[in-house]
């Protein structure tokens, strides 16, 4: 592997930016420690350091900060990668960040007052109206030309790669980002883990079945006096596929031979439900499911109350085993399989990521002056040594390297200072959360420092490309068709919150689930599929 050069970039920036503290959109801030690293197999070092013109610039940089960023920084122009970039390319960036728990809100009001700066990371999807809406309005510009002349790294990588072509594209061939890209075998970081130690105590094997999962939870109900024997959020049962997918559908919109479907007016949802109905009853499922936030969610699982939590691999099984042990050495979690009806059965609905990340995508603004430069600095983050700093930081620093592989210091991984890894990474460099750029599994290698964190991701990424025939990629609508889906949904989301709990706890008959389906159509869920497969069938023609 190549060492970095600090060739092309002669320019010294200068910087006078206006502005004051810009705002980020939401939903892009709780990834839960969650990691979102790929593969940078395949780079090239194009122009891993990409030239710009012979002028002083002025680029001004959006993006709200992660959890672990805001921990250890107050701006990412404190993060060692950015100094380096700096000195690599003379491109010098002034970075501005929403105030946490306010991005949504701060994110409208940026964009009504037309006030922008040179760069937004965001998840555009999110924008009203979608992307397309985006660049209508003229908030972003369309890289297509900009891209082809000045990112030969990202240009690549789009050629080689016909997902990350489709998926940073709207309908109709604009390019209106620059995405985070995955590549790697490390796809899926999120399941259900189980307490090893209580399997292992009571000669139980992981469970694969939903007959499986059911003796394993009545087993630590009677046998180790578990009062939430499967703990979890009502958030956590929304967001978490393993369960529905058994019975052959997602939570959500998601694909049946290429045909868009909504999961809860599905029969395999109404078994789904039937059988958290069951679980509930049993006194399987905790009975403050619907009441539960994150934190006592975890404190059951420490404390011996459940043997069942829905989580992370690293925010959830690295941070609560390492916190467990210091007082019970023998505290261990497994990553199960998503779980199956029968055995022999191969999970279709396991949580991927997509090979472009939903988060951490940089638009070009109508205020930016100079967008091919902006452009030739982010394509830095797509060649062979930009990949290495976003990923590993600055050689000497926070990483070796050895036989062509980076390791990570103890700066990173035995931080003098006591931060974890995660905020050490945070402080240095930009791998464990979704920024532009490439990533690398060998981040991922590192950053599970326990082997059954390594055990957990292979298993989860055993089956994870099934649910390629299932899972609904990033399409974009147009802006009619996302203002009347936004008023079709805000209705069908509520109401679905609301049964979804009535008929788990009960409350709900279950028999009265077909009229519950009844009340979905009357509410246009089949208006909102049809938008979602007349949004699909534009995306396949891409």
């Amino acid at each position: 592997m190549k060492r970095h050069t600090r060739k092309g970039l002669t320019v010294a920036a200068t910087i006078m930016l206006a502005g004051g503290l810009l705002a980020a959109c939401g939903g892009n801030n709780n990834e839960e420690n969650r990691p979102s690293a790929a593969s940078a197999s395949g780079a090239s070092q194009t122009a891993s350091t990409a030239g710009t013109s012979a002028q002083s610039i002025a680029i001004s940089y959006y993006t709200a900060l992660n959890a672990n960023a805001s921990a250890v920084v107050t701006s990412l122009s404190d993060v060692e990668m950015y100094k380096e970039l700096q000195k690599r390319t003379g491109v010098a960036v002034n970075f501005k960040h929403p105030a946490v728990g306010q991005e949504k809100e701060q994110f409208n009001l940026l964009i009504a007052s037309g006030n922008l700066t040179d760069v937004i990371e965001t998840a555009w999807n999110d924008y009203p109206g979608g992307p397309s809406k985006a660049l209508a309005d003229g908030t972003i510009v369309k890289l297509n030309d900009l891209i082809a002349q000045n990112a030969p790294n990202l240009s690549k990588l789009m050629k080689e790669n016909e997902a990350v072509d489709k998926m940073v594209r709207t309908d109709t061939g604009d390019i209106y980002m620059m995405p985070m890209i995955n590549l790697g075998k490390y796809r899926s970081f999120d399941g259900p883990f189980f307490r090893k130690d209580w399997l292992d105590e009571l000669g139980l094997k992981t469970p694969k079945t939903i007959g499986d999962w059911e003796n394993t939870l009545r087993a630590f109900k009677e046998k180790k006096g578990a009062t939430a024997p499967f703990t979890a959020t009502a958030k956590k049962l929304k967001e978490f596929t393993m369960l529905p997918g058994a019975f052959g559908v997602s939570h959500g919109y998601y694909l049946d031979g290429g045909k868009v479907k909504y999961g809860p007016a599905q029969d395999g949802y109404k078994q789904y439900i039937a059988l958290m109905n069951k679980w509930f009853k049993e006194g399987l499922l905790d009975p403050d499911t619907f009441a539960n936030d994150t934190k006592k969610m975890e404190s059951n699982l420490t404390s011996g109350k459940s043997g069942l939590i829905f989580g992370y691999i690293g925010g959830t099984m690295g941070t609560l085993t390492t916190s467990v042990r210091q007082t019970d050495p023998k505290f261990e979690l497994v990553g199960a399989q998503y779980p199956v009806l029968n055995d022999g059965d191969k999970p279709q609905f396991v949580k991927r990521d997509p090979e472009v990340n939903a988060s951490g995508q940089v638009g070009i603004t109508k205020a930016n002056a100079h967008p091919a430069e902006t452009v030739k600095w982010l394509d830095t983050l797509y060649g062979e040594d930009g990949a290495l700093l976003k990923n590993f930081g600055v050689e000497g620093l926070t990483y070796t390297m050895g036989n062509g592989k980076p390791t990570y210091t103890d700066l990173i991984m035995k931080n003098p200072d006591k931060l974890s890894p995660a905020q050490a990474m945070a402080k240095y460099f930009r791998a464990n959360y979704p920024s532009p750029g490439l990533a690398d599994d060998r981040y991922i290698e590192q950053y599970y420092t326990l082997p059954e964190q390594q055990e957990a991701a292979k298993t989860f990424a055993e089956y994870a490309d099934l649910s390629l025939e299932h899972v609904l990629p990033p399409v974009t609508l147009t802006p009619e068709e996302s203002e009347e889906l936004a008023q079709i949904e805000g209705e069908v989301n509520t109401y679905l919150d609301e049964m979804t709990a009535k008929f788990i706890m009960g409350v709900e008959p279950i028999d009265n689930y077909d009229k519950f389906v009844s009340q979905l159509q009357k509410m246009k869920i089949d208006r909102a599929v049809e938008l979602k497969q007349a949004a699909y069938d534009r995306y396949a023609k891409r």
